[in-house]
């Protein structure tokens, strides 16, 4: 499986500050230039605080999505997409208000969200103490979010699988540990509805300790039809070494690559030779499959590495480090 994550519209907006519409016919565009460029399959980020923004809106998303890759033949990856935890309090996306507001004053959308505040929340997800504001769960409450995109997108032939949630964050090593309960639940709970595979991210985390060890902790205990979903910036080979240690200690499961790029820190570039050996790399190890970060019609005004697309008379085209990787598996 080789593809790029792919940001859309309606799946994808931000509860808290405007969205940029995307080019004209944006989502048939994206899908055959993926078929016409030998892509095979695209992790589409989801976001829970869009779905509670227009749930309408959100469902012909995917219902476009999942059109255009049945007749494109692409395989989608459905990501339940957090970073940097929620449009509620920062720039981030991800938790929805009906989580938020709960416990913590709105922000502005273009601040960088405070340590503190992601700690705390992050510390009360992983013990479950957090509810919405109706009182339900907050697992229970994703779940129930969880559920509804599987039953509409279960039965297209392009929908390979769910991912549980993208990066979850740990703060502290008893974390890790938790981590692992809540993946166990939701597969547990998921697994009653659909018999796809089921993806689970690797921990990203902030002041501790990681090690493939207790990386390998977040590991549901079921784990038939279950694929572990690894990020690199960049995809060296310590950094391949390290996550085939984590599935080894997970008991051989499969690994996805489902982000990677030659990093993420400010002004960084990507180059046709990073590529190759990037490509390369893959080809060794043999994981289950990689998506480049990422395709979007939002340019990134800090990392131009992430930047693949360009947009002509308002459609959306490929940009050259989109050449660099079709470049690259050409050779490879």
């Amino acid at each position: 499986m080789k593809g790029f994550g792919i940001k859309i519209h309606g799946s994808s907006r931000y509860q808290n500050k405007t969205t940029p519409l995307p080019p004209q016919n944006y989502i048939e565009d994206s899908f055959r230039i993926f078929a016409e460029n030998g892509i095979t399959c695209i992790r589409v980020t989801v976001s829970w605080e869009s779905w509670e923004l227009d749930l309408n809106e959100f469902q012909e998303d995917l219902d476009l999505i999942a059109q255009a890759a049945d007749k494109y033949d692409i395989k989608c990856l459905y990501d339940n997409h957090q970073w940097e935890c929620s449009s509620w309090i920062g720039y981030g996306i991800g938790m929805p208000n009906s989580i938020m507001s709960n416990y913590y004053e709105r922000r502005s959308s273009d601040s960088e969200p405070i340590y503190n505040i992601k700690k705390d929340f992050w510390n009360k997800w992983w013990n479950r103490q957090i509810k919405n504001t109706e009182g339900v769960d907050g697992w229970d409450a994703q779940l129930d979010y969880l559920k509804g995109i599987v039953k509409v997108l279960k039965d297209r032939k392009s929908t390979f699988g769910f991912e549980i949630l993208n990066e979850p964050e740990v703060f502290s090593l008893l974390h890790y540990r938790k981590v692992g309960h809540y993946h166990d639940y939701t597969v547990r709970e998921l697994r009653k509805i659909t018999d796809k595979p089921l993806f689970f991210c690797w921990a990203l985390p902030h002041g501790v300790i990681d090690t493939p060890g207790l990386q390998a902790t977040v590991s549901p205990s079921m784990k038939n039809n279950v694929i572990y979903d690894g990020h690199a910036y960049p995809p060296s080979l310590s950094r391949m070494l390290y996550f085939r240690s984590i599935t080894l200690l997970m008991g051989n499961i499969p690994l996805y690559m489902g982000e990677f790029n030659s990093g993420f820190t400010s002004g960084t570039t990507l180059t046709q030779n990073q590529v190759y050996e990037y490509i390369k790399r893959f080809k060794s190890f043999a994981p289950y499959g990689w998506a480049l970060w990422r395709w979007s019609y939002i340019r990134d005004q800090n990392i131009p590495a992430f930047n693949l697309t360009n947009i002509v008379d308002n459609r959306i085209q490929t940009g050259i480090y989109f050449n660099y990787l079709r470049n690259a598996t050409k050779r490879v």
